[in-house]
């Protein structure tokens, strides 16, 4: 057992002290804890006037006291029974009983300031001379009003005591058994989870270390207790990191760092560490940490890295090559093609774009997961836009005989916006609208400029893919697109979860699912980069029957040019 134990640890004062007052509301005599050199720990209980108000008023007679109370503290604990004996400052029978858990002496039971017999006049006087009291006639009359108590009584009251100590003995026992317990479990637990667990005191020293981070540093958690955490620090960016991080922690409870550590073999280990303030009010310890090791993760996004440059350039450049093949062999410069030739180099055609579209999609979504995608902002005509997208998928909807109908407005439509990813947009929309669209089937799309205030957004985007509460409401112009199929739509309660990676949608009568669930997930990113918006609309009964009416897919763009130039901190 840790020696250091505290008795409050284990017993509430509280309660000790309701058992105080009822021992001496029964008794008549005072009652009190000391800790085993002595001193009291607990409010005093009955105490009388001459030991509270002369005994110990002076310091001579303080420490008296506390001589006589260690030595009846002492006795007590050695022969493990409750002892009574005369103390050293006035004269009075005090009587002393110890509170013992797992045969440590931790605390000690008082009672007494009690009398067999008066003291005669001279003695008291030599008593308060040597404590330099200087109210003689106050001590006296103080010291007629201690109890006269006969040593039969006394026997029976400090027997009384004993049970009572013994019982508080007994219950400190069983809560510090449960409370090993406790640790031990949690302990248990600590070690087996696989981030580092630490706690660092108040000096900077590592005071507690779980399985994990020993393994992380390669060497036993013993000699990492008693440690300063500085010492595993290699470099001045990691230490300032450290300070940092603590300082956070004072002024918020809690933060984080990526910091760099150095093991016992000088491996520097690259690890992310959240600390919190210990918050238990017995505990040594400062400051708890959990410390994940991201060298491993670091490892795995240089292979990411690398494998983004190979599909930007090693896969990129020859889908390129073979689209340039193609339309040369398609142009009839080579010589002249059969029908079934031209039919093989269309389709090749065809699925050399799905590929190229499929890996720009890619990127983007990785660019924008990593802070790095940045748009080529330029004014546009959103229907030079569409009309493009509309050029470029007719010769795939023809092959099932979809008709594409679009009918520009007069007027412009212009937004801020990046040429090319605002063209793959439209293409990506207009390409599952044909994949889902029925044969002989009709696309149609409208454009056209609206105010904040005059769409009811949230019936629009149904199927918003952003924040449904940041919806505009009013104050903004936008261009509002729509590209409605006939195809079988989307399933209730899917239009949300469609603009996810790697979801795709299969409405109902639909005989497979189609693509690899990037497109939607890219038209979402590159929609709300321009300050924009996107959902859909089903037309799907609440039963899942399809009516043939198919799906509705909007986005807005803000078309009101200062505003787009205000919100990228620009004077227009």
């Amino acid at each position: 057992m840790d020696r250091d134990c505290k008795l409050f640890e284990l017993v509430e004062k509280r309660r000790l002290e309701e058992i105080l007052h009822g021992f001496t509301e029964i008794t008549g005599v005072s009652s009190f804890i000391v800790s085993p050199n002595g001193r009291p720990i607990s409010e005093e209980f009955n105490w009388s006037r001459l030991c509270s108000d002369y005994c110990r008023s002076t310091e001579a007679g303080k420490r008296l006291c506390y001589q006589s109370d260690h030595y009846g503290a002492e006795m007590s604990a050695r022969f493990k029974k409750r002892v009574c004996y005369t103390c050293l400052n006035a004269g009075l029978v005090d009587c002393t009983s110890p509170i013992i858990v797992g045969n440590y002496h931790i605390a000690s039971f008082m009672c007494g300031q009690v009398l067999h017999h008066p003291i005669d006049e001279t003695t008291a006087n030599d008593h308060a001379a040597k404590i330099g009291i200087k109210d003689t006639d106050g001590y006296l009359r103080a010291l007629e009003r201690v109890p006269i108590i006969s040593h039969e009584r006394l026997d029976a009251i400090v027997d009384f005591m004993g049970v009572v100590t013994k019982t508080i003995s007994e219950l400190a026992w069983n809560k510090y058994l449960s409370s090993k317990q406790s640790r031990r479990h949690m302990m248990r637990i600590v070690n087996r989870v696989s981030d580092g667990i630490i706690s660092i005191d108040k000096q900077g020293r590592i005071s507690m270390v779980n399985n994990a981070f020993a393994r992380t540093m390669g060497t036993r958690k013993d000699q990492i207790i008693g440690q300063y955490f500085s010492t595993y620090l290699p470099n001045d960016a990691s230490l300032e990191a450290f300070r940092n991080v603590l300082l956070q922690v004072e002024n918020e409870g809690h933060g984080r760092a990526s910091i760099s550590l150095t093991g016992v073999d000088d491996r520097e280990i690259q690890a992310h560490i959240s600390f919190d303030k210990d918050r238990q009010e017995r505990s040594n310890s400062a400051y708890v940490a959990v410390l994940r090791d991201m060298s491993e993760e670091k490892k795995l996004e240089t292979l990411k890295e690398e494998l983004i440059g190979m599909m930007t350039h090693d896969l990129q450049n020859p889908i390129v090559s073979i689209q340039k093949a193609m339309q040369l062999l398609g142009s009839g410069e080579l010589g002249p093609l059969g029908a079934a030739q031209e039919k093989l180099i269309k389709l090749s055609e065809k699925t050399t774009r799905q590929l190229s579209s499929m890996v720009m999609d890619y990127m983007d979504i990785y660019r924008h997961e990593n802070g790095k995608l940045r748009l080529r902002k330029e004014l546009l005509d959103i229907r030079d836009i569409v009309r493009e997208s509309v050029k470029q998928m007719e010769l795939i909807a023809g092959e099932k005989e979809i008709v594409i109908h679009y009918d520009p407005p007069p007027e412009e439509l212009t937004v801020m916006g990046d040429r090319l990813r605002l063209l793959r947009i439209c293409l990506n929309l207009l390409g599952n609208a044909t994949n889902f669209s029925p044969e002989g089937g009709t696309i149609t799309i409208t454009t056209r400029s609206v105010a904040g205030g005059d769409v009811p957004w949230h019936e629009v985007f149904q199927g918003s893919a952003g924040n449904r509460r940041h919806l505009p409401d009013g104050g903004q112009s936008y261009m509002l697109a729509e590209i409605t199929d006939q195809g079988p739509g989307i399933e209730k309660g899917f239009e949300r979860a469609i603009f996810d990676k790697f979801v795709t949608g299969k409405g109902p009568g639909a005989s497979h699912r189609r693509g690899v669930g990037l497109g939607l997930a890219f038209c979402k990113l590159a929609i709300e980069a321009h300050h924009g918006f996107i959902g859909v609309k089903s037309h799907v009964a609440d039963n899942g029957a399809s009516n043939g009416s198919g799906s509705s897919f909007y986005f807005a763009l803000p078309a009101d040019v200062k505003v787009i130039f205000d919100s990228m901190g620009m004077v227009f």
